[in-house]
This record gives C-alpha cells, sequence and structure tokens, in this order.
C-alpha cells in the first residue's frame, strides 16, 4: 500500500479547484437582451377613438429617453386579450448603454387614426437589474403595467 504525504491531499484540492470551471469567477456580462414585453394591464380609459373598433391591437415601442428615437416596435397583438406577449428578441443593449435611459410606449394600432397612446414613457434603465440579474422586471405608470423579460450575457 502506498502512503500520501498528508500535505498532498489538500494540494492536490487546490490544483483541481483552480483548474476546474466551478471556481473561476464568472464572465462579466458585457450584454443584455430585451427578449419580450409583456403587457399585463392597460389603462381602461386611454384615449380611444370615438368607433369602437373591439379590443385594442396592442403594440410596444422602445425609444431612447434623451433623443426619443425609436430603437425597436413590437409586432402588433390584434384583439389582445391580456396577458399579452410580444417579442423582442432583436434588442441588444451592450454595456457601453447599461446606463443609458430608454421608454416603453404601449399603443393601440387603430385603423380609424394613427394609434392610440395608452401609455408613454414607461423607463427602464439595464443597470437598474444588473447586480440581481434579473430576469423579469415590472414597469407601471400605475394604470398600464408591462413586464419586461430579459437575458444577461
Amino acid at each position: 500500500m502506498m502512503k500520501c504525504s498528508p500535505l498532498l491531499l489538500p494540494l492536490g484540492l487546490v490544483v483541481l479547484c483552480l483548474t476546474s470551471p466551478g471556481c473561476k469567477d464568472p464572465e462579466p456580462i458585457t450584454r443584455c437582451v430585451i427578449d419580450r414585453v409583456e403587457v399585463l394591464s392597460i389603462d381602461p380609459d386611454y384615449f380611444d377613438d370615438t368607433i369602437d373598433e373591439g379590443a385594442p391591437d396592442l403594440f410596444v415601442e422602445l425609444r431612447e429617453a434623451a433623443s426619443q428615437s425609436i430603437i425597436f416596435t413590437s409586432g402588433t397583438a390584434q384583439e389582445a386579450q391580456l396577458p399579452v406577449n410580444l417579442d423582442f428578441v432583436a434588442v441588444n443593449i451592450e454595456e457601453a448603454d447599461f446606463e443609458t435611459g430608454y421608454e416603453f410606449t404601449v399603443f393601440d394600432d387603430d385603423v380609424a387614426t394613427t394609434q392610440d397612446f395608452i401609455a408613454l414613457g414607461l423607463p427602464f434603465m439595464a443597470i437598474d437589474f444588473l447586480a440581481a440579474e434579473r430576469s423579469e422586471t415590472d414597469i407601471t405608470d400605475g394604470l398600464t403595467t408591462i413586464r419586461v423579460h430579459l437575458i444577461w450575457y
């Protein structure tokens, strides 16, 4: 039977830990992906057309808050029954823009007029959710609530 020095076992464990992927520091987060936006509730008294077009045809825009330039516009959920999911998978926010202010706007896409604003300027900043790497967050103006689903890389 072979004897092992009492110092070799702890040294071996240290070497194993340092070379194992589970013991290394995690990679830093450099990207936030807005996967989808879920409209949970809307202001029942939002400005609507005088023509009754049924349930709202919902879509959501993401804008840069400072310039109001449109970053992304979701598809439209026709005759939406809440909650409704709107795909945002194309939106990537890079680390350099984590502190940039963004705003979500919820619309009713109408035939009779351009669009009805349901909620304006729902604020979002990726840095607010980075520390916890939250996978979702609710944003509300008190009447309209959206849930933003996030993926961190």
